[in-house]
């Protein structure tokens, strides 16, 4: 019985290990601090900030990057698609301090918390994605999903064309393959997930985002 008990707790402690060295893994924790404060303290509504910063792509007295205006505007929809159609509470860093203002959409297995653009040295769009497991195992870990930028603005002729097309993909630092991510979309509902996009169309079987606009004063 003694060595029975021995073995078992040998086991316990093995599959503990083997638990925490998994999360530890993954482990990649994102805080409101990571998000971008002018947009999301902003006295504008969402679309206020989609429409400027389309607009400061036509000002030819605009002296700010347009990378950085397509970084703003990506968060702006985020911001406004999670608003609209995911959870009307969501303000991740106004004076509400409940979990429905704090965190996107919250399942019986984990939450999504925050969700917001940057860009890396390339020039490339990073959407991040933070997720926060807090059943047993617990822990908090984060989706990178990278996209590279074409973007066309015609001042000319006041046309816009922006495309952006998914390139890699990372949970924490470990990179998943474009297979497993389609695997994982198979569980998902992608239409809804398509249609929750206010600005532009996302097209979750080719992975790109397209957005397109014409300038009438």
């Amino acid at each position: 019985m003694k060595k029975l008990l021995i073995f078992l707790l040998i086991i316990i402690a093995l599959a503990f290990a083997g638990i925490t060295y998994a999360t530890s893994r993954i482990d990649d924790v994102v805080t409101k601090d990571d998000l971008p404060e002018h947009v999301y303290a902003s006295d504008k509504t969402p679309e206020q900030g989609i429409e400027d910063s389309v607009l400061a792509m036509f000002n030819p007295l605009n002296t700010e990057d347009e990378y950085d205006l397509i970084e703003s505007f990506i968060n702006y929809v985020i911001y406004d698609s999670v608003k609209k159609n995911i959870n009307e509470d969501y303000d991740p860093l106004g004076t509400c301090d409940t979990d429905a203002c704090t965190t996107i959409i919250t399942t019986d297995h984990a939450s999504i918390k925050y969700a917001y653009a940057h860009l890396n040295e390339l020039d490339q769009l990073i959407l991040t994605v933070s997720i926060h497991r807090f059943n047993y195992p617990s822990f908090d870990t984060a989706i990178h999903l990278t996209f590279d930028i074409d973007i066309d603005v015609d001042i000319a002729n006041a046309n816009m064309a922006l495309v952006l097309t998914l390139d890699s993909v990372y949970l924490a630092d470990d990179e998943i393959s474009e297979s497993f991510l389609d695997r994982l979309l198979g569980f998902a509902d992608t239409n809804s997930i398509e249609d929750s996009v206010t600005t532009g169309s996302l097209d979750l079987d080719e992975k790109t985002y397209h957005y397109t606009y014409t300038y009438t004063p």
